[in-house]
């Protein structure tokens, strides 16, 4: 009973309306009453309250925020604004016969037809005057007009500072026109529902010449010389039409729906025409889309590059699909930008025109950084004839990674164009940046170039440092010489720090994607000492190499005789050395087929001659001969700069059968032993030609034998008998000629 009394008076105390409750008895009150005052009897009563609490307590629904339930209520809500501002914009149309009705009753009523030919006269005052002053102060700077407009220049730079000053003398005649617009008011005091008026296509004036002005700056109409935009006459009188007309009807709609405002047309017909007057602006900037469609169409697409850097390609690419869909995008922008601004969206207006006006701005500064990077990669690309003789190589590597470097320069522009559009429109890109895992990603991409970097520089500081150790000149600028060896330990230094720089990059930059590289290693290992086992042969020519190389045994130039092959080294690489002979035969020998290396080269060359001469010649003589013919050699402006020493004569070497052997030698520069030899020989046997000094040829004496008193036989000779081809006088003994003379 007590329960439900408490119960009562609680559920009666947190009415908000008038309820059907019952008010408590006396009886009821007092029965409360003593139950407070007893101490068990009030405990029991709390605990009573208790359980009823937990019974009756609603369980709260738990609220799960979700990605996609965030979409979907920002979704929902923006469809009921849509549908709010539609509705409201459909209810707007109802009012335009309100603005009819109202400007039919401002021509027919007498007195409002007196308010309005009086505003229109202070209008035509202030308006009259103003115009005259800016007239005034326009022909009092024809003069220095004209003097800019001589001095313009072709140059972009001169023809920006010849529009700047332009621009501020067409800037003074306006405000001319707002001062004495302003001081006409302020003079005559007209009243205070005509002042506004005439304030509001004041400012509308001024708002329309300051447009114009700065589009005629950049078009420059009527002075092709500072016209900042390339185009033709024909495109800026085109873009001039269209930006007045634009300018008009927005800028002098809209103050003139003010005025009208003022005048008392009414808030929901104002909206009305208001909507109105957005239309017609959209539907113009539609037209002027389509009619530019394709002249804007071939300006994104730009030229065809035949080839190029693959970035460059994909922006062609791109470039190309922009062209031919442009329109519409352009026009999708234009009605969102009018329903945005019609619906009128919590700001969503300012917010769309901030962030247009941002990506303008930033693909402005975006083309402007563009060109200038080009500019100056073309610049660097450039070298002098100094730095170009003092490294050769130079040019060839800087074409080389130019282009790389160039294309990563300019897709870094783009990307963070990209970023700072996206940001414009509200898009936190660079926010996923700043998280942890982009700071990862970040990082990661950071230390994968950084290893990239590193390599190639230590590879481009040693390839240059190499050579230009070969190409370096002596004092004389002419090519210093080096020696075979150092070409060849250089060469194959260089491709080994390549192998080197590949394999430890690789490494480093699969440990950087998160791939564990030890399985790697020890598979490497273990690959290793397979390869140890299964390709002895292989390792034995690498070890061979390395010694033969080290040991300076032969380098590339030399000509060597390796076991039974001989010829020119052309390549030494780490297990074979290639060689070509006499008949243009190439050779490759592996280093481990090489148990002797016969260098004929090797800092310089003899020319050994055996000389045979007749028995009955003065020794002596021929020897002095063959001296003079030596200084004849040294003497010769072609042969003589490679013979190093005179000519050296050992003396009479051996007695032949049919000869005397005189030997000697000539030293040369190396592989040019071939060449002085042949040059003596020729010298030689026109000088003993001249000198009657016989170099014999194999012969044989016959000998018949002799009888017991010491006479030989008789010798017939017969002429006319042919000997290996040739006629001659042979002699055979008497028997055998009568048996068979045709066998001599």
């Amino acid at each position: 009973m007590a329960l439900a009394l408490v119960l009562g008076l609680l559920g009666a105390f947190c009415a908000t309306a008038a309820a059907a409750t019952e008010a408590p008895s006396t009886t009821e009150i007092e029965a409360l009453i003593t139950t407070l005052e007893d101490e068990q009897a009030r405990g029991e009563l709390v605990r009573k309250l208790r359980i009823l609490a937990e019974i009756d307590e609603p369980k709260p629904v738990p609220d799960i925020q979700t990605a996609t339930g965030d979409l979907m209520q920002a979704l929902s809500e923006g469809l009921a604004v849509f549908g709010t501002g539609l509705a409201r914009i459909a209810h707007s149309v109802e009012y335009l016969p309100q603005a009819y009705e109202w400007l039919g009753h401002a021509v027919t009523d007498p007195e409002e037809h007196a308010r309005w030919l009086n505003i229109l006269l202070w209008l035509a005052a202030v308006l009259i005057s103003a115009y005259a002053v800016a007239r005034v102060v326009t022909r009092l700077l024809a003069t220095s007009r004209t003097r800019i407009l001589a001095s313009a220049r072709d140059t972009w730079p001169q023809r920006l500072i010849g529009a700047v000053f332009l621009l501020l003398l067409d800037l003074l005649p306006i405000v001319a026109f707002a001062a004495a617009g302003y001081a006409v008011l302020a003079v005559a005091a007209p009243p205070e529902q005509t002042r506004l008026v005439a304030l509001a296509w004041l400012n509308a004036s001024i708002i329309v010449r300051l447009v114009m002005t700065l589009s005629g700056r950049v078009f420059a109409e009527r002075e092709p010389a500072l016209r900042l935009i390339p185009s033709s006459d024909e495109t800026a009188h085109y873009a001039m039409i269209w930006v007045r007309r634009l300018a008009s009807t927005a800028i002098y709609g809209f103050f003139g729906l003010q005025a009208a405002l003022l005048l008392g047309i009414g808030a929901a017909a104002y909206e009305a025409l208001m909507h109105l007057l957005g239309l017609v602006v959209t539907l113009m900037g539609l037209i002027l889309i389509l009619q530019n469609r394709r002249p804007v169409a071939e300006r994104i697409r730009g030229r065809e590059m035949e080839g190029g850097l693959p970035g460059r390609l994909t922006l062609s690419l791109f470039r190309r699909r922009l062209a031919q869909s442009w329109h519409l995008l352009a026009g999708a922008y234009l009605i969102l930008l009018f329903a945005v601004w019609a619906l009128d969206w919590r700001l969503g207006f300012l917010f769309v025109l901030r962030a247009t006006l941002l990506t303008i701005a930033v693909l402005v500064v975006a083309r402007f950084a563009l060109h200038l990077v080009d500019r100056l990669f073309a610049r660097w690309l450039s070298i002098n004839v100094q730095l170009r003789s003092t490294h050769p190589q130079l040019e060839a590597r800087v074409k080389h990674y130019f282009p790389l470097l160039q294309g990563a320069a300019r897709w870094l522009l783009y990307i963070l164009a990209g970023l700072a559009i996206l940001h414009a429109w509200g898009i936190e890109a660079l926010a996923w940046l700043a998280s942890e895992p982009g700071q990862a990603l970040g990082g990661t991409v950071a230390r994968i170039l950084g290893v990239l970097v590193v390599a190639v520089i230590v590879w481009e500081v040693t390839a240059s440092f190499i050579e230009r150790y070969l190409a370096e000149t002596d004092a004389r600028d002419g090519p210093r010489v080096r020696s075979a060896r150092a070409k060849t330990l250089l060469t194959v230094a260089r491709n080994a720090l390549l192998v080197v720089l590949i394999v430890m990059s690789t490494l480093v930059i699969l440990s950087e994607l998160g791939i564990n590289i030890a399985p790697l290693l020890a598979g490497a290992g273990v690959l290793g000492l397979a390869i140890g086992f299964g390709a002895q042969r292989l390792v034995q020519d690498v070890i061979t190499g390395v010694f033969i190389l080290m040991q300076d045994l032969m380098a590339v130039g030399d000509v060597v005789k390796l076991g039974e092959r001989a010829g020119l080294v052309e390549a030494i690489t780490i297990r074979t050395v290639r060689l070509r002979d006499l008949s243009g035969t190439v050779h490759t020998i592996p280093f481990s087929a090489i148990d002797t290396v016969s260098n004929l080269t090797r800092d310089f060359s003899f020319y050994v001659f055996d000389l045979g001469v007749a028995y009955r010649e003065d020794v002596d003589e021929v020897m002095e001969v063959i001296r003079q013919v030596g200084e004849e050699l040294i003497a010769d402006p072609e042969i003589g700069p490679v013979v190093l020493e005179p000519l050296e004569i050992f003396g009479v070497d051996a007695f032949g059968d049919n000869a005397v052997v005189i030997k000697g030698r000539i030293k040369t520069q190396p592989i040019k032993q071939w060449m002085v030899g042949r040059a003596f020989n020729r010298r030689i046997k026109q000088r003993f030609d001249e000198l009657g000094i016989e170099i014999p040829f194999p012969h044989r004496t016959v000998y018949f034998g002799q009888d017991k008193d010491g006479t030989a036989p008789p010798l017939q000779v017969s002429p006319g008998i042919a000997v290996h081809g040739a006629p001659t006088d042979v002699l055979w003994p008497p028997g055998e000629a009568e048996a068979d003379p045709k066998s001599a």
